[in-house]
């Protein structure tokens, strides 16, 4: 039986074709005239293959729910800092903007390189206007997503997870990353946190639990919540 490819795989592919054209049309699109090197039609200037901004929307409609919903910049933690700035500019070249907290810090490292790989690639061929950071910029944004990233739980410490409340807790919010610490965020935090999962849930395809299930899970939360201050997203 054939099966068709996954979006992501279809995804890469059209991207790997559109390098291969980009690269046989270069002695088409650039050619060398009386002052130089020129660039024929203004395909490959500044506003990239597809013309600046194209990336979102194509990228919406190969991957549909496999990109993050976003988030308010507002709500980022420390909104006007050089990593916040970092990772609005960057990251919503190809999707919406992803919270810190969609990661935990272990996890980042791997997610920042797979994504900027691909920015350095498109940029190279000047794609659609993607922009990739520099080293310092890189550095800068990994560090701020590691730093406000998901606090996962530690169960060896954790209470009453055996407990129908503990349960809902872990069986819900283990659908779709590692379980977060209670702690991360205020028992006021928490209503929102979980309204915005169960919206990314709804987003992805997910089952979403019944609403005294959610309860439940808002519930243990808000028990072993941070006691002060506020938390992050």
């Amino acid at each position: 039986m054939n099966r068709r490819p996954g979006p992501l795989i279809a995804g890469m592919l059209m991207i790997a074709a559109g390098l291969a054209g980009i690269v046989g049309l270069r002695p088409i699109l650039m050619s060398r005239g009386p002052g130089g090197i020129i660039n024929r039609g203004g395909m490959m200037g500044m506003g990239g293959m597809m013309g600046h901004g194209g990336m979102k929307p194509m990228m919406q409609a190969m991957m549909g729910n496999m990109l993050p919903l976003g988030i308010d910049p507002a709500t980022l933690p420390m909104p006007r800092s050089a990593g916040a700035k970092s990772l609005q500019h960057f990251c919503t070249q190809c999707h919406e903007l992803p919270a810190p907290g969609l990661h935990t810090a272990a996890e980042w490292p791997a997610v920042v390189e797979r994504m900027v790989a691909r920015e350095r690639m498109m940029s190279a061929y000047n794609m659609m206007g993607i922009q990739a950071p520099s080293d310092e910029e890189l550095a800068t944004l990994l560090a701020y997503l590691q730093r406000y990233a998901q606090m996962p739980l530690n169960k060896a410490t954790a209470k009453e997870l055996d407990t129908p409340a503990g349960r809902a807790f872990s069986e819900t919010c283990s659908q779709c990353h590692a379980l977060p610490d209670p702690a991360q965020h205020t028992a006021a935090d928490w209503p929102g946190v979980v309204l915005r999962m169960k919206h990314n849930m709804e987003a992805r395809g997910k089952p979403v639990p019944a609403p005294s299930t959610l309860d439940a899970v808002e519930a243990y939360l808000q028990k072993y919540a941070k006691r002060s201050g506020k938390g992050g997203v």
